[in-house]
């Protein structure tokens, strides 16, 4: 943990006499994590747009303290909100963590007139906020770029805390677990080009590659697209963040252009999904790099690729194409959804070789609904295909089937952690002799884990509670068995299928 004041460009530090509200931004994660986010930069800015508000960050990780603000060690609990970004299941240990100790108190119910307002907000909450309810006072659902300024002015406004979380319901997208909401609107931005983007974004004075630089480094995060077309059975952006919404060429080049006049980087790291659908992309990317900036992108769909995009994208310094055919067989995607056949990933492989990249990132779903061992090991015969008529190096990332609420396979199982452990077996001994490939993945128990969290009830609240006592993989098997509640076991449990889902009563 860093003792020293890390130096940033573009903190903001209000004079809280001219002040009305104080909002604690969290992050409950590595500060490397929440500063490549996005979210961190739109809130952290936009909020302190407002002459009523001080918006200042917190982090689990890597920071001197994760209950001190970085801008002026202000204390966690002596905001009025605390708003956590939610983007892994896993974090809520770490959004607990931070509550406890600052002395707020984690359970909501036992939270008193002078506490903080705990909000939550992300991709996580935004399908299924019920196995948190129990620790939070308010979630945002679904977008958030308007509404956290509705609820900035209800904290302003209100007489008290209770009447502050009160009024909270009768805001769009606000769910107040503790006021017995019959459904609540999740809200999606119609128009992007209409909306709030940070151009002076925070930035971390700090040697590059080193564990607090971005993971895309220091860069202009610009957001290009949001949500997605395919819908995809297994991918929750593409069910609970539609439909796929992009700004305009003129709106991209002006943010571009007045982010750099604010933000001291060279670079422009292109953030969305379905990327590579947005109408004339080639030419956004080609304008980019013709100012001499670097550019990046992340995942693209391998049948949306062109020579003349990656040659932009590798004038502007990317060396790894990174797409995700997430299944090996043509079979088993068109049962996902996926929609690629095999021609169009090693076209897509070709083209990156052609281009000048050096490398390759895959990524692949084990445990899926309907798979066989055939397509299993059509992983590793695709690897190695593409391995061979690319000779570029490749990181091939395996990961497990998580059911995601309001997909269309919410209420399939996830296989049970040997088994998931097996299905990687056969991938890695596929792969072993194959020169410049690695395999890389997530631990089948975390997957377990998130599985768990992703379909669970408000019931499995004690289970988190405990865990975040305990911590760890292990802490989770220990609060299992000592609230008596079943918790590892759902991802498995077919009963749960037949009932109710608990986030039912989310409507788009």
């Amino acid at each position: 943990m860093p003792k020293i004041r890390l130096k940033e460009h573009n903190i903001i530090v209000k004079d809280l006499r001219q002040t009305s509200v104080l909002v604690g931004y969290c992050y409950p994660s590595t500060y490397r994590a929440g500063m490549t986010s996005l979210a961190t930069h739109l809130f952290y800015e936009g909020l302190n747009r407002r002459v009523d508000t001080s918006c200042e960050r917190y982090f689990r990780y890597d920071v001197p303290s994760p209950i001190r603000s970085l801008e002026t060690s202000r204390p966690l609990k002596e905001n009025h909100v605390v708003a956590f970004s939610l983007t892994w299941e896993e974090d809520v240990l770490n959004l607990l963590q931070m509550l406890d100790m600052d002395g707020i108190e984690t359970l909501s119910e036992n939270r008193g007139p002078e506490s903080p307002i705990v909000l939550v907000g992300g991709p996580v909450v935004s399908a299924n906020p019920e196995p948190y309810a129990d620790f939070v006072d308010a979630f945002a659902i679904g977008e958030g770029d308007l509404v956290i300024h509705d609820i900035v002015d209800v904290v302003r406004d209100s007489p008290s805390r209770s009447d502050a979380i009160a009024s909270m319901t009768e805001i769009p997208g606000v769910y107040v677990p503790s006021a017995g909401q019959s459904s609540v609107k999740r809200l999606i931005m119609d128009d992007l080009d209409d909306l709030f983007h940070p151009v002076a974004q925070i930035v971390p004075d700090v040697p590059d590659g080193t564990k607090l630089d971005p993971v895309f480094g220091k860069s202009l995060l610009v957001e290009v697209t949001r949500g997605c077309g395919y819908s995809c059975k297994f991918c929750m952006v593409g069910h609970i963040c539609r439909p796929r919404r992009a700004r305009s060429l003129d709106c991209l080049k002006e943010i571009v252009e007045q982010g750099l006049e604010k933000t001291p980087v060279r670079k422009v790291s292109m953030i969305g999904s379905s990327l590579g659908d947005l109408d004339g992309l080639e030419s956004f990317a080609s304008w980019i790099v013709s100012q001499n900036l670097q550019l990046s992108a992340p995942s693209l769909r391998a049948d949306s690729i062109t020579l003349e995009l990656l040659e932009s994208f590798v004038k502007g310094g990317q060396r790894t194409l990174t797409i995700a055919p997430e299944a090996g067989s043509e079979r088993m995607r068109r049962a996902m959804g996926k929609g690629l056949d095999d021609e169009e990933i090693e076209r897509a492989a070709r083209l990156a070789k052609e281009a000048g990249y050096i490398a390759l990132k895959l990524y692949f779903i084990i445990g899926l609904p309907e798979e066989s061992e055939e397509d299993i090991i059509d992983i590793s015969k695709m690897v190695k295909n593409l391995s061979d008529v690319s000779g570029l190096r490749i990181t091939a990332s395996i990961n497990p089937f998580v059911p995601k609420a309001h997909t269309r396979w919410e209420r399939q199982s996830q296989p049970g952690v040997e088994q998931l452990r097996e299905r990687l077996r056969i991938v890695q001994n596929g792969l072993r002799d194959v020169p410049r490939v690695e395999v890389e993945g997530i631990d089948p128990r975390s997957a377990r884990i998130q599985a768990a969290l992703s379909v669970g009830d408000r019931s499995i609240g004690r289970v988190i509670h405990l865990a975040a006592q305990y911590g760890g993989l292990g802490g989770w098997r220990r609060a299992e068995k000592e609230s008596g509640l079943r918790f590892l076991s759902l991802p498995s449990d077919t009963e749960r299928h037949k009932a109710k889902l608990p986030w039912s009563f989310l409507v788009s």
